[in-house]
């Protein structure tokens, strides 16, 4: 088979064509997957700094009724459709680690809550704060105050863990010398 040159030039056109619509694909392929990626970063970043912050109220929440025995001004943002939609999403983009750390802090919200409405209802309209060992109620209210307290803390240490640790992915073709 002998090769002319307008043969020669047909293949060299083809194969510079071949590999040019292959860059393009590929180029296309790569920034489509790394607009994804930062899109659900976002996404995950937003619902962990919501989480972050209702957390840190509620905390706030219960050292107050520690410390007074009653509730301030209810804060809106803790209404419980709120926190169900917050939480949802932590659902979708949380990690395992992190579900499982909030389903720890949730159980505690609701045994601390619990107690607190225990005592609540046992010492009346305007109850003064008893020491401790004076009322077993208010006791284990405190205990299980201070439980969730170590298990919110538990639950931020391991939010603030996932928020440095997912990050998206620096590929070699993005690194900047």
């Amino acid at each position: 088979m002998n090769l002319t040159p307008a043969t020669a030039a047909l293949m060299g056109a083809s194969i510079t064509g071949f590999f040019t619509l292959l860059a393009g694909l590929s180029t296309q392929w790569l920034t489509r997957s790394r607009d994804r990626e930062q899109r659900v970063w976002e996404k995950r970043a937003a619902v962990y700094e919501d989480v972050l912050v209702l957390v840190q109220r509620l905390a706030e929440d219960r050292r107050q009724l520690v410390r007074d025995g009653a509730a301030g001004d209810w804060d809106s943002d803790l209404v419980p459709e709120n926190l169900s939609r917050v939480f949802a999403k932590l659902e979708i983009y949380g990690t395992d680690g992190l579900i499982k750390a909030h389903k720890e802090s949730e159980a505690a919200l609701g045994q601390w809550l619990a107690a607190f409405m225990n005592w609540r209802s046992r010492a009346g309209e305007n109850p003064e704060i008893p020491q401790p060992g004076e009322n077993a109620a208010w006791d284990g209210f405190l205990e299980k105050a201070r439980a969730a307290e170590v298990t919110d803390e538990a639950f931020m240490v391991k939010l603030r863990a996932d928020t440095l640790a997912i990050r998206p992915r620096r590929r070699w073709y993005q690194r900047q010398g």
